[in-house]
């Protein structure tokens, strides 16, 4: 009798036991898991791009420079990252952006400097892809600077078109990777110093222009931005485009096109084939999906401009009666507003593809409201030619700055 008892005493026992795990299990796994909340300038990932030698970085500076040596005192090897982060399409969504992280090996107490390279139309030909594409940022944290630089979007992790000299989703990725680059930096125990220096050529120089713009008029209880270079940049948009159509021969027509190609998606005008002629119009959404370069696309189109554009959009736009494309370059043009911080220009006189005039207007148009900015002009410096001298330039000129305020600060 009671071995018949403890024999249903245990079975009871297992059944309750069996009962209290599938709960437990049932419970575990129909509970709410918190979703990781992201914001902009979140990290959603990171992974290494390898290291890289001083001996190494200095023959990529050689080879940039002709053959010839640079004079520039590269001293840390480069530990680089590429970075996916959060930011904002032009239309307010959260989205995946990819950039690098380029950091000094054996330095810490450190500048920031953000880096916006040239005009890119092939999705890989980044510096998240590949650090040669983004040579400036190995110099940079080469130089002892923490150091990041945008794919952008568009490019890179981003499947969007990319917003070509649209400037506040141009800005936007700037001031989010140097977001995500503070918080690589807190995670791993990497002082920053709160200088925060930008630069950039061709349309990176409108793009730092544009981030510069953007911080200071939304972001700078965040960010202070202690000095820009803004290089060869096309800071007024309507000056630019009437040049060089009225110039009728334009040997970059893929910039041109793809002003018009990202206009006409972000302010989704479905006019492609009111501005160019036939066959051009029918190819403008192909030949910018992220798979061809500059020079692959210019060798599908004409740098005639009048065969490129229709004549009734050049008499149109010329006059001033056309005011959809006139007004969007307006309000893209970056001229209306009063630095805080300085502000060193450079351009070649002889620029073929962006008007050295740009450069000219926005040092009258600072200066007049009173801004602390100077113009370096590279004499008879075309738009290739003058690109690693104006770079360098603004490297010895940081370097003036932040060496200034650290002794500052040390006293």
């Amino acid at each position: 009798m009671n071995r018949n008892i403890n024999q249903v005493g245990k079975s009871k026992l297992f059944v309750l036991l069996i009962a209290l795990f599938a709960f437990s299990s049932c419970s575990k796994s129909d509970s709410p898991i918190e979703p990781e909340v992201f914001n902009r300038g979140s990290i959603v990932s990171t992974s290494s791009l390898g290291t890289y030698s001083v001996a190494f970085l200095k023959t990529v500076l050689t080879s940039l420079n002709g053959g010839q040596t640079a004079n520039i005192n590269l001293t840390y090897d480069v530990d680089a990252y590429k970075v996916v982060y959060k930011t904002i399409d032009w239309n307010g969504n959260l989205v995946n952006a990819s950039g690098v992280i380029f950091m000094p090996r054996g330095k810490n107490n450190l500048s920031l400097i953000s880096l916006q390279h040239g005009t890119q139309t092939k999705r890989i030909n980044v510096g998240s892809a590949n650090v040669l594409n983004a040579p400036d940022g190995l110099i940079g944290a080469s130089l002892g600077y923490y150091t990041v630089e945008a794919d952008y979007l568009g490019l890179g992790e981003s499947n969007l078109m990319h917003p070509y000299h649209y400037a506040k989703s141009e800005a936007d990725p700037v001031i989010d990777i140097i977001r995500a680059g503070r918080y690589y930096a807190n995670q791993n125990k990497i002082i920053l110093n709160g200088q925060v220096f930008l630069a950039g050529y061709s349309e990176g120089g409108y793009v730092t222009l544009a981030a510069h713009k953007e911080i200071q008029e939304k972001y700078g209880s965040e960010i202070t931005v202690t000095a820009s270079a803004p290089m060869a940049g096309a800071y007024d948009l309507n000056l630019t485009a009437k040049k060089i159509i009225q110039g009728k021969i334009y040997n970059q027509p893929a910039y041109l096109a793809f002003f018009s190609v990202a206009y006409n998606s972000i302010y989704n005008w479905n006019k492609l084939g009111d501005f160019f002629n036939s066959p051009y119009a029918e190819m403008m959404p192909s030949l910018f999906d992220g798979t061809k370069t500059v020079d692959d696309i210019n060798k599908l189109l004409t740098n005639d401009t009048s065969l490129l554009f229709k004549q009734s959009f050049i008499t149109s736009y010329l006059s001033g009666t056309e005011t959809m494309m006139t007004a969007a370059f307006a309000n893209n043009s970056l001229l209306n507003w009063k630095p805080t911080a300085p502000i060193k220009l450079f351009h070649g006189d002889a620029d073929e593809y962006v008007p050295y005039e740009n450069s000219i207007k926005a040092l009258n148009s600072f200066l007049a409201l009173g801004a602390n900015v100077s113009l370096v002009t590279i004499p008879g410096g075309t738009h290739v030619s003058s690109a690693l001298p104006s770079i360098l330039g603004a490297i010895d000129w940081f370097e003036q700055i932040r060496l200034k305020k650290l002794i500052a600060l040390i006293n």
